[in-house]
């Protein structure tokens, strides 16, 4: 059993996670791990059958073959299933930061996003996975909750993109918004009164932190809103509420962005979770202790904040209160200022003046006056030592544009309100480019498995090169997250690292010499595909590559599509992204290009590998990669290629978990009609996908549905060159049969296999229905060939005659059991052996 859990007392993000990875990993079973805050409770009751979400304490740990974990990454948090740990391979999408230790995950994706529901909702729009109303809404409400309303400092533009989409899938607001809003009962209101009563402010770094605290005997939910009120009600920088209830205390942080990391700060001190803005806590120290400590990193975890030393302008441009008003206004014009202080003769402020009063005066043929009858006369100040966060509020109470910063009667500087804008949105580096930013975003999404692997492959490699490569960086771009590892070496073989690692890591190694590859298969499921850097060149078209070692440069132009030719070295550092073709561009407008014209030419197959791909990745073919396809679709280049290969390559497109999407590639550029004959029904296509989703079907069901669009006078000549077993033609006619009598007996139903009434059930809705009620009635057993003749018939014609009487029995209703029918063609076989000996005599 594939089992998707999420951390104990789950909030609406970790439901909607476990919910939307049931999309993404067909077949999974979502269990719901410990108890749930009211207001989710509530949306479960309502939601319980569109969700099928089991109850984890129904699962036995020996059933799970696989671990999909959502929503936290720190092992403790989804006990019991952290015994699975190391004995089942793992799949984990978070978007907190990795908790030390983390769930040694080898697949799955890492964001530092608003919410993990951002990260499963965009994988799934990557792969045109369909995600229904009732989801979006919850998917919708789970990023309103971690983010605040998108509003909270982790929130991203992945967060607004993800919304969006659900949006357009149809998610409900009127339900975010009422199940987004905490109801409090008599008691909370009993604690928040408390909470307020004991609130006291400290300063830390500059910035203002309340704190406030409890105890109680018993444990209370749902405080955690409660944070965030007295946060706002207070105006402060950070808060902290500290609650001893049941023996425990728990501790809950909210910070505003720029101010003090509290995630950190929690998870250093307590080893708790959480984000930057927000975060908890629980310990078994007293209260007073654990606010005490947890102050003492807040310290160690903050920064500084701005003050108006920091932020003002000096020396100060001002104006003498004796000047003129059109002399003013040409200060004001040299300096490109919009107001100036004016002090007298000393040097002493006395007065500030705007562009808007030296307008006024101007209007009016004032330009002679003094300054000092225009300008206004009880100026606002601050010190030097008072905070952004204060300035703001002189600037947002008064209406003032600029602020004097005084020492005693001393005009030190001025901060205006540019000056407070631009403070706000500074950033603490210089922006990162594109290429860099591609690079932080793989390293980032890797599961902590893979990355730590990474890290000692690092240092095992002694000279050379290390890069990541294909699919690891390409999946990881598009947020789809990692399936396999894929490195490339320079400097050294793939067989000498494959070797050292397997020594560092353990596990299985299987090389091939001749293609400079390995692959190493780990205990926790991780596989690394090695490849020395190498070249390759054609002896003919459709031939087999020939390999010999080179650069990292040759090897990625030996690649098949622009998209699988980045790559990240990784050692030596810094990190780096390489790429030579424009790969990242095309992936940002989720199209297919070729690296070169001559590429289907030297190997057709690549087409289909193509379509498969984008299929999985919701991309297209660029329309010069189009134009190459044709060069390449024509009979005296396919005859080059052997059928084996050809075959093989749409089985491989047959087991994608989503097929329709790529036949319908092969199919609109010729493909599939110039290499195989046939063409894509899309309708019934969908239809086995959309059965696909729901329970496994066997990959032949696809294919038959193919088979069917080849005409009959090609058949023999296609199933020759194909090899296609025989069972799948006398499949083909039972199905062309069955359409056209639009419906099947029972009988014919028990004899045919699963790939069959897959197909059957796409092809119309009477034959569908038939199918479905002959799979939900239980089948008794009914009499087949080998029973007759265990009972002693030898082979030949007359089992059939009797086959043929026990079923019309059986339509009849003369026969109800497999007890029955074996009396009835004992008593035929009986009757035939009679038959038999007078006819001798």
């Amino acid at each position: 059993m594939k089992l998707i859990i999420s951390h104990n007392k789950p909030d609406f993000d970790a439901l909607a996670s476990l919910a939307l990875a049931r999309l993404a990993h067909p077949g999974a079973v979502a269990a719901v791990l410990g108890s749930t805050e009211e207001q989710v409770e509530a949306f479960l009751h309502l939601y319980r059958d569109q969700l099928e979400l089991k109850i984890a304490t129904d699962i036995p740990l020996e059933e799970v073959s696989e671990l999909i974990v959502v929503d936290t990454s720190d092992p403790r948090r989804i006990a019991p299933f952290d015994s699975l740990i190391g004995k089942v391979p793992v799949t984990l999408y978070d978007h907190h930061r990795r908790a030390s230790p983390a769930i040694p995950a080898v697949k799955g994706l890492h964001r530092l996003v608003g919410a993990t529901a951002t990260i499963l909702t965009l994988l799934l729009k990557t792969k045109n996975i369909v995600i229904t109303p009732e989801l979006a809404s919850l998917a919708l409400l789970g990023i309103h909750e971690d983010t605040g309303n998108l509003s909270y400092a982790i929130t991203q533009a992945e967060d607004y993109e993800a919304a969006a989409h659900l949006l357009r899938c149809g998610a409900s607001l009127s339900l975010v918004q009422e199940f987004s809003h905490e109801y409090y009962g008599s008691q909370h209101r009993i604690l928040f009164n408390l909470l307020m009563s004991s609130a006291t402010e400290v300063d830390i770094q500059g910035h203002r932190v309340v704190v406030a605290s409890f105890q109680s005997d018993d444990y209370v939910q749902g405080i955690a809103p409660l944070c965030n009120q007295i946060l706002d009600l207070h105006g402060a920088d950070a808060a902290l509420v500290g609650a001893e209830m049941g023996g425990k205390t728990l501790l809950i942080a909210r910070a505003r962005e720029g101010s003090i990391d509290v995630g950190t700060a929690l998870a250093e001190a307590f080893s708790g979770g959480g984000h930057p803005g927000a975060a908890f806590a629980r310990t078994e120290l007293k209260l007073e202790q654990a606010i005490s400590l947890a102050l003492a990193a807040f310290e160690r975890h903050s920064r500084k904040a701005l003050s108006a030393q920091a932020l003002m302008s000096r020396p100060v441009k001002t104006v003498l209160d004796t000047a003129s008003i059109a002399e003013a206004q040409d200060l004001l014009v040299r300096y490109g200022h919009n107001g100036l202080p004016v002090v007298d003769k000393s040097g002493s402020l006395v007065g500030v003046i705007s562009r808007r009063d030296l307008d006024r005066a101007l209007r009016h043929g004032l330009g002679r006056s003094q300054v000092s009858g225009f300008m206004t006369k009880n100026v606002i100040t601050a010190t030097e030592q008072s905070s952004q966060r204060e300035l703001e509020q002189i600037v947002q109470r008064y209406n003032i544009g600029r602020i004097p910063i005084m020492r005693g009667k001393k005009l030190l500087g001025i901060v205006t309100r540019t000056d407070l804008v631009s403070a706000r949105h500074q950033t603490d580096k210089l922006a990162l480019t594109v290429e860099e930013k591609a690079v932080k975003k793989v390293l980032e999404s890797l599961p902590s498995g893979a990355l730590e692997t990474v890290r000692k492959t690092q240092t095992l490699l002694k000279d050379g090169a290390l890069h990541l490569v294909g699919g690891t960086v390409r999946d990881a771009l598009l947020g789809t997250g990692m399936q396999d590892l894929d490195i490339v070496v320079e400097g050294t073989s793939a067989e000498v690292l494959g070797t050292a690692m397997q020594k560092a890591f353990g596990g299985s190694l299987s090389c091939h010499l001749d293609f400079g590859t390995c692959t190493l298969r780990l205990a926790s499921g991780l596989v690394i595909d090695l490849a020395t850097a190498r070249e390759e060149y054609y002896q003919h078209p459709g031939a087999l590559p020939n390999v010999i070692p080179s650069t990292l440069r040759k090897d990625l132009s030996r690649r098949d599509y622009t998209i699988n030719a980045l790559a990240i070295r990784v050692s030596p550092e810094p990190a780096q992204l390489l790429d030579p073709y424009g790969g990242l561009n095309d992936l940002n407008n989720r199209v297919l290009r070729s690296l070169h014209p001559l590429s289907f030419i030297e190997d057709p197959t690549r087409i289909i590998r193509g379509a498969r791909l984008g299929g999985r990745l919701g991309l297209s073919f660029h329309p010069d990669t189009l134009a190459h396809m044709k060069t390449a679709l024509n009979p005296e280049v396919l005859g080059k290629i052997s059928k084996s290969r050809l075959r093989s390559e749409l089985q491989l497109t047959c087991a994608e978990p989503r097929v329709s999407p790529a036949l319908k590639l092969l199919d609109s550029c010729g493909a599939l009609k110039a290499m195989f004959d046939m063409q894509a029904d899309e309708i019934m296509l969908k239809q086995l996908d959309a059965q696909r989703r729901e329970h496994p079907i066997p990959d032949e069901s696809y294919l038959l549905v193919l088979l069917l669009s080849v005409p009959d006078k090609h058949l023999l000549r296609h199933s020759n060159m194909f090899s296609w077993p025989k069972r799948f033609l006398e499949a083909r006619k039972f199905l062309l049969r069955a359409r056209q009598a639009d419906r099947v007996d029972e009988d014919s139903l028990a004899d045919s296999s699963e790939a069959v009434r897959a197909v059957l059930k796409t092809l119309s809705p009477v034959l569908r229905s038939q199918v479905e009620h002959f799979e939900l009635v239980p089948q008794r057993r009914k009499l087949r060939g080998r029973d007759v003749l265990d009972l002693g018939l030898s082979p030949g014609p007359q089992v059939g005659q009797v086959l043929a009487k026990v079923a019309k029995a059986r339509a009849d209703g003369q026969t109800t059991s497999f007890e029955a029918e074996l009396k009835l063609a004992k008593a035929l076989i009986k009757k035939l052996a009679l038959q038999a000996n007078t006819h001798q005599e």
